[in-house]
């Protein structure tokens, strides 16, 4: 099975070795200078008895306790003789012979010999450890420095882990927090402010994922929206498509006259480029930045005109009686997009009118949409607040055109102003 990497993991054994090896090295350094600084010690003392003693009678040797100082090699003692190599003497130089390294526990013994040169005399002078107190006592009185050193050394690696430790905890809890709030972040989560992760930088990121997290939800939710328009908006010039496409099948079979079947077979074309004009206007709307739609100089009242003529079988069955009053007036307008707003408000006011009247007025740049009831009582919820109309109103702010909706006693006035 395959081990997933783990910061967690991987912080703590980098730190681990990290702090290990520093202290270490540090005990390992701290020893070596113990070691180095007894022999500067060792020296410089055995160097100031050679020196400051004097002999005894014709040279001979003096004895001050395990300290022996001479004029010659042999007349040291036999042990220092015996364990140290007259030939490895150099001037002014302390060697010397341990029993092992005394790191966690006092040697047996420990002899160092000396040649001390001046510019009118020689001396030798030597030092036993093994002999004071009666043999091996002698360095077993106390506990060794350097096992202070280790000691010292050991504390501190247990010191660093358990500050590690807490470190890596108080840092890893607010990220486990962070993971736990990400990974249960919904749609209305998004909308909340992003909670206090401790540090900036988990702070930082946790909005970077709520900002990039609410940047999809919105463009699910355009999609969401386009596909609804879409599907809402198509369906009368699918209609169109599907009844004209029959009905052309039928004259033909029928052997019409071409005129008849050519002026269904432009409904069937003008159906497709409504299909075209209200998808271009649908992704326009669902687009963040600001590109402009095309327009063309058009005739609204005959606009108006035809898509009520294509909307006048949400009629049937109903005692509605519909008054168009339009005029010439020509404007320069996104024909995809008036189709939409026109189309939407048209179908609100024949699908909310049962029986009645619905009057539409188009004078200028403005059209008005008034419907009425004449027979039984509308709810203010039922005349007409789905999604056509939240299309239209979205289309008409984006576009910065005018709209306005004036409830009346059994129905509803519409007016919007293409300016």
């Amino acid at each position: 099975m395959k081990i997933r990497p783990s910061i967690r993991l991987y912080f703590v054994i980098v730190m681990l070795i990290t702090g290990v090896g520093s202290i270490g090295v540090m005990t390992v350094t701290a020893i070596n200078y113990l070691f180095s600084g007894m022999d500067i010690a060792m020296t410089g003392f055995m160097r100031s008895q050679a020196l400051e003693v004097p002999l005894g009678d014709n040279e001979q040797p003096v004895q001050i306790d395990q300290m022996t100082i001479a004029a010659h090699w042999h007349d040291l003692p036999q042990v220092i003789q015996d364990h140290l190599n007259q030939e490895e003497l150099i001037p002014n130089q302390l060697i010397k012979n341990i029993d092992g390294i005394p790191v966690l526990s006092p040697p047996d013994f420990g002899y160092f010999a000396m040649k001390v040169e001046t510019a009118d005399k020689v001396r030798y002078v030597a030092l036993s450890l093994a002999e004071l107190d009666g043999g091996r006592d002698a360095f077993h009185r106390d506990v060794p420095p350097f096992l202070y050193i280790i000691l010292t050394g050991l504390v501190a690696i247990v010191f660093f882990a358990i500050v590690l430790v807490l470190v890596q905890r108080n840092i890893s809890t607010p990220v486990e927090r962070l993971k736990d709030w990400a990974k249960g972040l919904d749609k209305d989560q998004l909308t909340q402010p992003t909670p206090n992760f401790h540090y900036s930088e988990l702070n930082s990121l946790a909005e970077l994922v709520r900002s990039s997290l609410s940047s999809v939800q919105e463009s699910l939710e355009r999609e969401q929206r386009f596909l609804g328009y879409a599907s809402h908006e198509l369906r009368t010039p699918i209609a169109v498509t599907r009844t004209n496409a029959e009905l052309l099948r039928k004259m033909i079979v029928k052997g019409l006259s071409a005129e008849k079947q050519l002026a269904v077979l432009d409904r069937i074309e003008r159906a497709g480029f409504t299909m075209t004009d209200l998808t271009e206007t649908l992704l326009w709307l669902n687009r963040k930045e600001g590109k402009s739609l095309p327009s063309e100089i058009l005739k609204l009242g005959h606009l108006t005109q035809q898509i009520e003529s294509e909307l006048h079988y949400l009629l049937q069955g109903k005692c509605v009686e519909v008054t168009v009053r339009v005029d010439d007036t020509e404007l320069d307008l996104p024909s995809g997009l008036c189709r939409i707003v026109l189309g939407n408000l048209i179908r609100n006011a024949f699908q909310h009118t049962q029986h009645g009247e619905v009057e539409i007025t188009q004078s200028g740049r403005c059209i008005s949409i008034i419907n009425r009831n004449t027979e039984g009582h509308s709810d203010q919820d039922d005349l007409g607040f789905g999604i056509g109309l939240e299309l239209t109103q979205r289309l008409i702010h984006q576009y910065g055109w005018s709209y306005t909706t004036i409830p009346n006693e059994h129905g509803m006035r519409v007016e919007v102003s293409f300016e």
